[in-house]
């Protein structure tokens, strides 16, 4: 799949689904190609958040302290990626009549990737400026969800698969909080 399609993803159920449905990546390639390179960005950046701003974030939080976060919010991303596979495949098996875990695993993982993204803000030591890029990171999410959830299935948008979208966009939402509350632990205890 082209980068350029990704945006593209965002407004259509055809455009860059339809060569993902027909290329359906396995998931082991999906987690070594896409999971764990993008969830060490947002370690990363917490880890350089401490160590660079530290001081603007948590004055008295030491730069272990900002480490060990950085750690857990690895452990969690990688947990939340396959929880949110299994929320999909679970709530799409009454809907297609099987399972199919790759492609859950996969729009779980195209689904994190604003929020992946969004880490990126960290740079910049303003709170305001990283929840509102966090927010905006959920909000695409939740955009390739709603389009992403019936071209992965192959399934016609009607009430069902609406309600499986929105029950899915609610519990992601749910996980995005969990992982925001890990990343600032820094914050919360100074």
């Amino acid at each position: 799949m082209k980068i350029s399609a990704y945006s593209h993803m965002l407004v259509s159920d055809h455009a860059g689904w339809d060569e993902l449905r027909t290329r359906h990546p396995t998931r082991r390639d999906t987690f070594f190609k896409l999971v764990l390179p993008l969830s060490i960005l947002p370690t990363l950046m917490i880890g350089w958040a401490g160590m660079s701003h530290g001081s603007f974030y948590a004055p008295s939080v030491s730069l272990n302290y900002w480490v060990i976060t950085a750690l857990v919010f690895f452990a969690a991303e990688l947990i939340t990626v396959r929880g949110m596979a299994w929320v999909i495949d679970l709530l799409s098996r009454p809907l297609v009549g099987h399972s199919d875990q790759d492609s859950s695993y996969l729009l779980a993982t195209l689904a994190a990737v604003p929020l992946w993204l969004s880490s990126l803000t960290l740079f910049v030591p303003v709170v305001a400026f990283n929840l509102l890029c966090g927010v905006l990171g959920l909000a695409i999410a939740c955009m390739l969800l709603y389009h992403g959830i019936p071209a992965m299935l192959g399934h016609p948008r009607d009430e069902d698969t609406r309600d499986m979208t929105w029950l899915t966009m609610w519990i992601g939402a749910g996980a995005w909080a969990i992982l925001g509350v890990i990343a600032a632990l820094p914050v919360i205890i100074r």
